[in-house]
This record gives structure tokens, sequence and C-alpha cells, in this order.
């Protein structure tokens, strides 16, 4: 189903809370800008979103804002792509538009508030032990982005200064995650190796779209 289907029923009154509930979890499936976890994490900032119809609601209508926004930007990038294959011709995306695309990243007016909510939850989760960190090769990677998120929640705006210098490691954070994943067994360490990527994802996308 689609996910106007799936919004229509989070507001239909006839349902069971547990019936609405499920169809918001379902449009988040299909809209779901921080991965699915995640997203659903932020919606429930809002409130009880399993249980409290009204939270639902509210929750919809974050998602939806994000969602409506986010295919203005499509809407908009396929007319300057449009324009660029056939005044520049340039068959494929650049490199940015392309890191773009694949973001995580919250579209339209809650975008700040939204990964700035995300960063300082993952800021205060517990971290490893020094030890375990630098057997992974994560001790310098948590010093790095834990410097540069403190910078960025010191004030509520965007950082132009952290996401430069957090958009430098991703590629680090990205393969760190990677490596922590191909363990047999879910462990604190690959949380926290995600845990770093995401924030540092975050911080760098907290700006309008290209």
């Amino acid at each position: 189903m689609s996910f106007t289907v799936h919004a229509r029923r989070v507001r239909d009154e006839r349902l069971s809370p547990a019936r609405r509930g499920a169809a918001l979890g379902s449009a988040v499936v299909l809209y779901c800008p921080f991965g699915f976890t995640w997203t659903r994490a932020h919606l429930d900032l809002i409130g009880d979103t399993r249980r409290d119809t009204r939270a639902m609601v509210t929750a919809l209508e974050v998602l939806e804002r994000s969602r409506n926004a986010r295919g203005a930007e499509w809407a908009e990038f396929s007319r300057r792509r449009t324009v660029e294959k056939h005044e520049a011709h340039r068959r494929t995306p650049s490199a940015v538009d392309r890191a773009w695309m694949e973001a995580p990243r919250w579209a339209g007016p809650d975008l700040h508030h939204a990964h700035r909510a995300m960063v300082l939850r993952w800021s205060c989760l517990p971290v490893p032990p020094p030890a375990e960190l630098r057997r992974e090769g994560l001790a310098d990677l948590e010093r790095a982005v834990t410097a540069q998120v403190e910078a960025y929640l010191a004030e509520d705006r965007p950082n132009p200064e952290a996401a430069v210098v957090l958009g430098g490691l991703l590629p680090r954070l990205r393969d760190a995650a990677a490596r922590t994943r191909r363990t047999r067994t879910k462990s604190r360490l690959e949380a926290r190796a995600d845990q770093l990527r995401m924030m540092a994802e975050l911080v760098h996308w907290d700006r309008p779209h290209i």
C-alpha cells in the first residue's frame, strides 16, 4: 500500500489505536530519512506513537512535512539535471549530487531540529571502555567526532566548521561501521561505530539542499 493509504489509516478514528499505530509504522517503512529504526526513534520523541493516537497524528504530520519537502527537492534536482544533460552534456550526477541523494537527511523546516535532537540523543549514550575502542581502532574517531559534536551542540544552529571536519571523517567512519558489522554478534562497538557515523552524517548534512 502507498504512503497516502497508511497516512489515511493513521488519521482514521474508527480504527483501534493498535491498527493506527501499525499504519504509522508502515508509513515510516516507506519514508525513513534516518533509516527505519532512527526515524521511528525521532518520532517517538513526540510521545507514545504506539498507543497515543494524538501523538501518532502529530508524528505523521512531522513525517509528512519532511516527505513533502524531500519531494520538492527531488523535483528541483530533476529539473536541474535535465538542464545539465541538455546544456552541459553531464550525463551522470556529480559526486556531490550522489552524496546528497544518499544522505540521511531530514528535509524541510524541521531539518535542524531533527538532526540536533538525534545527535544530542546519541551523544548521551554510554561509550564502550577506551581499551575496547582502541582494540577496534575507534579511539581516535571517538575523540574527533565527540569534539565536533560538542561544538555543534554548544549553539542551537548549524555549525559549518564542524560539518566540514566531520565530512572529511565520513569515509573512515563508514569503513569502521562496516568493519564492526562483520562480527558475528551484535556488540557495543558495532553500535557505537554506527552512532559515531550517524552523528557525523547528521552534523554534516544539517544544511539546505544543494
